[in-house]
């Protein structure tokens, strides 16, 4: 994500498009350039441009500007309406608009950043259909990640893995007091060492995928190393130096694991 020039963010494209009455249909009296009737059909084109331009103003609360637009457009409605009339109101929206926009800031994401925040539910579909609850964490962990606030993306996966894990220990029965991610992760690393005859039935069944499971832990504590603390079963953020790898290699595992969570755990049941 880098800053970019306001103006030219807002005016490319679309102002050029209404800047257009230069392309005029060629003139029948050369010595009078711009004084004859603008045609019906650039008048209808110009008109939707500048209804999604009025839309815009409003939003970014451009007054100045908007007062301009909606001059534009009653002017189009007119049948008086000239090439020449309408070029020269157009020239004042594009200095109106240049003014309001020069002390405003505007950020471009790139192609993959802006996937990310588009299409955030990405790869996350099986887990938000496993665990709705998770929608809100998902969307804002996602988002957070292609405007580049890391420690917030990652905050967001924290709460993410949280609502995966409360299930995961109702799962297996975590009788631990302060049940969170110490004890689970403690009571998983227990049950995989045993030996095959030590084990339970409900543990020989579930045996797969709670050691796939475990191994997700294991990888997510290495993507935490010194970035993350586990405090009476609580996960909280030890500091704000996220950079974009360790961000994305957590957000990574911490899909892997609730993926796990998704395949593994019982179907969800569903309201009557």
């Amino acid at each position: 994500m880098r800053p970019v020039n306001p103006a030219l963010f807002l005016t490319l494209g679309k102002l050029l498009e209404v800047a257009s009455f230069k392309l005029r249909p060629p003139f029948k009296d050369q010595d009078v350039p711009g004084h004859e009737l603008a045609a019906a059909d650039f008048k209808d084109s110009h008109d939707k441009v500048l209804a999604e331009w009025e839309l815009e103003c409003k939003e970014l609360e451009l007054v100045a500007s908007l007062a301009t637009v909606e001059r534009l457009r009653k002017l189009l409605s007119e049948p008086t309406c000239t090439y020449q009339e309408y070029g020269q109101l157009a020239q004042e929206f594009y200095g109106r608009l240049g003014d309001e926009m020069k002390y405003r800031r505007c950020w471009a994401l790139n192609i993959r950043e802006g996937d990310t925040y588009d299409r955030w539910f990405k790869g996350w579909e099986l887990m938000i259909d496993r665990f709705p609850d998770t929608l809100g964490d998902i969307e804002e962990m996602q988002k957070c990640f292609a405007l580049s606030r890391y420690p917030a993306s990652v905050f967001h996966s924290i709460q993410v893995i949280e609502a995966g894990l409360i299930e995961l220990g109702t799962f297996i029965q975590v009788d631990d007091p302060k049940s969170g991610w110490t004890a689970i992760a403690n009571a998983l690393k227990k049950l995989v060492s045993k030996r095959r005859e030590d084990l339970t039935d409900f543990e020989k069944r579930n045996f797969q995928f709670l050691e796939q499971v475990q191994g997700t832990v294991e990888a997510l504590k290495n993507a935490w190393r010194n970035k993350v603390s586990h405090v009476q079963g609580r996960i909280i953020l030890m500091t704000k130096d996220f950079s974009p790898e360790i961000a994305e290699e957590i957000l990574l595992a911490s899909r892997s694991f609730m993926r796990g969570l998704a395949t593994g755990l019982p179907p969800r049941k569903r309201a009557e």
